[in-house]
């Protein structure tokens, strides 16, 4: 009789004992299983946001890349509309103003040649004619002084020319560094990328690490619960 009551109760505390490992078991599976879901959740979120971020950037980017060519296309056009209006009208106003004089010359000298041709008594006349020739060739001096100043401000345009050439080298230069730096943002990005798989595939291993783990932990707690039965 005693031995029978002794035996109950080995039976009731060896099924008590696996009954605690069983629900510490299936306690620390439920709470893996959790842990891997906010680690999947975490994961995601990061990821789509780095996407979105990303996405944007290069959005921003190539709008502001846009909006600087047309400006500087717009900026371009513009002036050398403007330097070519003012060069045409400068040399149609030379040359009206020296065709004007030759002309004068070639009225004023077939004048003088009538008037010797005809009469002598007229050499007074003449020297006025002689007067407003000179005062006509003070006209063709102050032709010719615009056209040197044609010539200064046609020099001081290629300066200019030469000026707005440098400023755009300066500004291809500017644009290049800005390239560069976009280049090397996008390799920090592709860095960050392959540092965040590594990290993703350490944390894989060391999962599946720990289901070895707990596979061997099954085993043992198996093999011990036979024992137990026995």
């Amino acid at each position: 009789m005693a031995m029978a009551r002794r035996t109950e109760r080995q039976d009731k505390a060896s099924y008590y004992r696996h009954l605690e490992k069983t629900q510490a078991r299936e306690e620390m599976l439920r709470d893996l299983q959790h842990d891997q879901k906010m680690a999947q959740y975490h994961d995601e979120a990061i990821k789509r946001e780095e996407s979105v971020s990303k996405r944007r950037l290069l959005r921003q980017q190539e709008v502001m890349k846009r909006e600087m060519e047309m400006d500087e296309a717009i900026t371009k056009g513009e002036r050398n509309r403007i330097m070519k209006q003012q060069q045409l009208e400068q040399e149609e106003n030379l040359a009206r103003e020296l065709e004007r004089v030759k002309f004068e010359q070639l009225k004023d000298e077939k004048m003088r040649q009538q008037i010797r041709e005809t009469s002598l008594e007229l050499r007074e006349l003449e020297a006025k004619l002689r007067a407003g020739y000179m005062n006509k060739e003070r006209a063709a001096q102050m032709a010719e002084r615009e056209a040197v100043k044609y010539d200064e401000m046609k020099r001081e345009s290629e300066i200019a020319r030469h000026m707005k050439e440098q400023n755009e080298r300066a500004e291809n230069a500017e644009h290049q560094r800005e390239l560069e730096r976009y280049k090397e943002m996008v390799r920090y990005q592709q860095e960050l990328e392959r540092q965040l798989e590594e990290q993703e595939t350490k944390k894989q291993q060391a999962y599946e690490e720990f289901l070895k783990e707990k596979l061997m932990i099954d085993e043992i707690v198996r093999k011990i619960y036979e024992e137990d039965q026995r």
